[in-house]
């Protein structure tokens, strides 16, 4: 059997990147006004005092603050300037911020506070003069598609929140016009989200409290499982969409809802845009059937590979001629593999084929909780990009879990460790690691207990056939050499496996060899990053990015990483050019 790269290193590439919510204030240092002010008060001083600072923050010019429309979180180490300007959006905020006034009463706003940036969007806590407090999104270039994804996003929330009972942010105002209107770009104005982040507390909870947490998202769960569709694809308006799929419906608890107001429309994902896929010609849905669906992936990838030319730089694996190298033709060949196998690799149960909406993306600063009883969801945040796929596509764990170790092989909890003989340190970190094992293993008991289907999703992403579909999503960029591995192993067990007839794919015993090199590449590949990554602890830069006052270390300690794999692995000149034209790090 060929040794396989296990499949969690795979799955950080598709959660979404962790944004904090801790903000930076930004007040303009200086008014700058556009009129001069003639008018006379004949009230006293005092109010004419107040009426003449109220004349002034009318006319704050909000575009002269650059850090509202640039990346100003850190600094990109891979292809910065690319990264750089596909997270830079021009617009008009003097126009963005009248909006926000007018989409709740106020006269106007007098404040603006840039919360840090996410991978996608902008987004700022805007006060009014009434005090109350907006949150406005612009999204990023590199977002997702124009117009479609702003609709859906909107839609989505507000199904969550009026149909599916969640504590979503209700909208107040919206545009996915962006040149229809003086603001210049696409924006959702809603409310600010109530309650503290998840990330301020989980740590500081006691067991009680914790589980308590997990209750009620195992509740919230529930009832987004109690709501199938017709078909697979985003969420919209139906005004927004007029000419998509008139028939779809949802089912409710098993009854047929044909709901005039929503309507499932082209697919959201990520998937569906990153890596120049916005500019495909390729079907995006919305799909009746689980198999025209998955089809319409591998139709996708394969339009990729050979229109897109060179995948972008990965840093989950290290590239080189003794590691993983991309191959166009190797990807090619395990595309219309897919193909043959895809109809033998779906899981039998049809709850977990069916489609779903879902948050894939629950890290501890998209939920918020009240900060006096924890225990209580006040908010979910960040619903772009969610979408309506098969349940086995979803994520059942949450994010905030963290979970990066092993599938458990049963939901016993670990017993207490032996600290004896161990420093104090080595005491803290067995505990904290004891305690983090035994609440992911509590949250798969309410998993199983609470929302079976879920569980059901757990036990078949354990399986080849899910890596196979999982590796189809992203097979532009990486994993053929995994994925057709994983082939050869099903291959190996299809007797026994519950297949039907021949195994669809025929290899040849040579082939079977090319594969087994490729896959011990990958792994090596893989284990290169791992070594990497504890070498440079906090230097590290995750998905590429570091924070400003690190960036000159990680540079340096990148540098150190690369002539050191160059120097153990490059045998000759042209290997050692290989390495070098691989290396993902500027």
């Amino acid at each position: 059997m060929i040794k396989t790269l296990g499949l969690g290193w795979l799955i950080y590439l598709s959660q979404e990147e962790l944004i904090a919510r801790q903000m930076a204030y930004h007040r303009p240092q200086k008014l700058a006004l556009k009129l001069q002010v003639r008018t006379r008060f004949p009230s006293g001083p005092t109010e004419s005092r107040s009426k003449t600072h109220a004349l002034k923050l009318l006319y704050l010019d909000w575009n002269t603050r650059s850090e509202f429309f640039k990346f100003t979180r850190g600094r990109f180490v891979v292809d910065e300037d690319a990264n750089l300007k596909k997270r830079e959006v021009v617009f008009d905020m003097n126009a963005l911020v009248k909006v926000a006034a007018d989409a709740v009463g106020a006269e106007q706003c007098v404040d603006v506070r840039k919360f840090s940036d996410g991978m996608f969007n902008k987004a700022c806590l805007m006060r009014m003069d009434d005090g109350r407090e907006v949150v406005a999104k612009v999204p990023n270039p590199n977002a997702g598609r124009a117009f479609y994804t702003t609709a859906s996003e909107v839609a989505t929330m507000d199904f969550a929140r009026r149909v599916l009972d969640t504590p979503a942010p209700r909208v107040y105002a919206y545009n996915s016009q962006a040149q229809s209107h003086a603001v210049g770009a696409e924006y959702i104005i809603m409310e600010k989200a109530q309650g503290v982040p998840l990330s301020l507390v989980w740590d500081k909870l006691a067991l009680p409290q914790k589980l308590h947490v997990l209750l009620a998202l195992v509740q919230i769960q529930k009832r987004w499982l109690s709501i199938s569709f017709s078909h697979y694809g985003g969420l919209y308006y139906a005004k927004d969409i007029p000419s998509s799929c008139e028939a779809s419906h949802y089912v409710q608890d098993g009854v047929v809802v044909k709901d005039s107001e929503f309507v499932v429309g082209p697919a959201t994902g990520r998937d569906w845009y990153d890596a120049g896929r916005a500019g495909l010609d390729i079907e995006r849905g919305p799909w009746s059937e689980l198999s025209q669906y998955l089809r319409s992936i591998g139709e996708r990838e394969t339009k990729a590979i050979q229109m897109l030319g060179d995948p972008p730089k990965q840093i989950a694996l290290f590239c080189g001629p003794k590691l993983y190298q991309p191959d166009q033709k190797e990807k090619l060949t395990a595309l219309a593999q897919y193909r043959r196998i895809l109809n033998t690799i779906l899981p039998g149960k049809k709850t977990i084929r069916d489609p779903y909406l879902w948050h894939n993306d629950l890290h501890d600063d998209n939920i918020f909780v009240d900060a006096t009883n924890p225990g209580k969801i006040t908010s979910i945040i960040d619903w772009q990009s969610c979408h309506i796929s098969p349940l086995f596509n979803h994520n059942a764990d949450p994010a905030f879990l963290d979970w990066e170790g092993d599938e458990p092989e049963n939901l016993d909890l670990v017993p207490t460790p032996d600290l004896s003989g161990l420093s104090p340190a080595e005491k803290s970190a067995a505990v904290r690691n004891h305690a983090h094992v035994n609440i992911f293993l509590a949250w798969r008991k309410l998993l199983r207990s609470k929302n079976p289907a879920l569980f059901d999703v757990t036990e078949y992403r354990k399986t080849g056939e899910w890596g196979l579909i999982f590796l189809a999503h992203r097979m532009y960029e990486y994993g053929e050499a995994h994925f057709q591995s994983l082939l050869v192993d099903l291959k190996d067990t299809w007797p026994t496996g519950g297949g039907q007839g021949l195994f669809p794919v025929v290899f040849k015993e040579e082939e079977v060899e090319r594969i087994k090199a490729r896959s011990d590449g990958a792994v090596a590949a893989t284990d290169l990053v791992t070594q990497v990554k504890e070498a440079m602890g906090e230097l590290w830069p995750d998905k590429g990015l570091i924070e400003h006052e690190r960036y000159d270390a990680c540079r340096a300690a990148l540098q150190e990483m690369k002539e050191k794999m160059i120097e153990e692995l490059a045998e000759n000149e042209e290997e050692r050019a290989e390495y070098e034209r691989y290396w993902p790090f500027d």
